[in-house]
């Protein structure tokens, strides 16, 4: 199993540097500036100018003169409808990267939906965790995140999580947390990929211990069909600190029809590889759902990083409106 992984999330990577090396390539022979010296030309002899019709048409210039009316009303007609071009463009955007927009499942992607948006996720797996998640988008560089939920049945291979286990991830202890994401760049701005910082406050309900957790998402379009993600994360903590990293795919089969191959990777001594698999579909504007199969403590934040003994079935609903 993770093998299969490692081979899907690598080629990805791989065809993500090869892109972003091309577009950087065609980016400086754009803006090259080439010198050519040009003989100068010391004669003071000026020659008489000679006006003389176009083909000896002497109806040219006057057609000229009236089609110039006609291009004047075509130029004012696109300035007045300016807004609603520029709206053209970002639907057409909006629609290759719609399914981008229900973010991932154990890793998140760097895409906030458009200013006015409110995001639903409802997950439920197996084992009996349940999660909730709420976002508002107060602009296009800005997501208010709110989520709860509560883990069960949870079997770390690590034992050296007891202790964090007991705190975090014992039964029917509820977690809810507060948070936001930043954009930073945008390929919509002419950026290469998007870049986004992620910071959430959480505790939970019996002792309220409180943790943080921050990443820097980065997501890069390969073509219409691909996109590849890559998140640096931190989890702190009284009861226990650590690092990790997600890397994730977006593989489009078809329009309304997403493959999802995700691992996390927890940097400490005994790295935890997390791995999970979904498929999306959308099966109305503004609604999906995810089937997955994932060894993660759970999809919420403090158990992306962690892996559980035993692999779980899971759905997600998603909604944007």
């Amino acid at each position: 199993m993770r093998s299969v992984f490692f081979i899907l999330i690598l080629s990805q990577l791989i065809n993500s540097l090869v892109v972003i090396a091309e577009k950087k390539k065609d980016y400086r022979e754009l803006n090259s500036i080439r010198w050519e010296k040009v003989q100068g030309n010391n004669s003071n002899n000026i020659k008489k100018i000679i006006w003389k019709s176009y083909k000896d048409d002497e109806s040219y210039f006057q057609n000229d003169a009236d089609v110039r009316p006609e291009i004047k009303k075509l130029n004012d007609y696109r300035n007045e409808n300016k807004d609603e071009d520029i709206d053209i463009f970002q639907l057409t955007l909006n629609k290759r990267n719609r399914l981008l927009d229900y973010g991932g499942i154990t890793v998140s992607n760097a895409l906030i939906p458009k200013a006015g948006t409110s995001q639903i996720n409802l997950d439920y797996d197996s084992e009996g965790n349940l999660f909730g998640f709420y976002g508002y988008s107060f602009s296009d560089l800005f997501q208010l995140e709110l989520s709860t939920g509560s883990f069960n049945n949870v079997n770390l291979v690590d034992n050296k999580y007891s202790s964090f286990q007991s705190t975090y991830l014992s039964k029917n202890n509820l977690n809810y947390k507060i948070g936001g994401k930043l954009l930073i760049t945008n390929p919509q701005n002419n950026d290469l990929f998007w870049i986004t910082l992620r910071t959430s406050l959480g505790s939970n309900d019996q002792i309220n211990q409180g943790y943080l957790i921050t990443e820097l998402i980065n997501t890069f379009r390969l073509n219409d069909k691909v996109a590849f993600n890559f998140s640096p994360k931190y989890f702190y903590s009284n009861i226990k600190s650590f690092g990790g990293v997600g890397v994730s795919s977006y593989i489009n089969l078809l329009d309304n029809l997403q493959l999802i191959p995700e691992m996390n990777i927890s940097l400490n001594s005994d790295s935890d590889f997390a791995s999970s698999l979904g498929l999306r579909y959308s099966f109305k504007s503004g609604k999906s759902i995810d089937l997955y199969y994932s060894n993660s403590a759970g999809v919420q934040d403090i158990g992306q990083l962690l892996e559980d003994k035993k692999y779980r079935f899971g759905i997600r609903l998603n909604f944007l409106y």
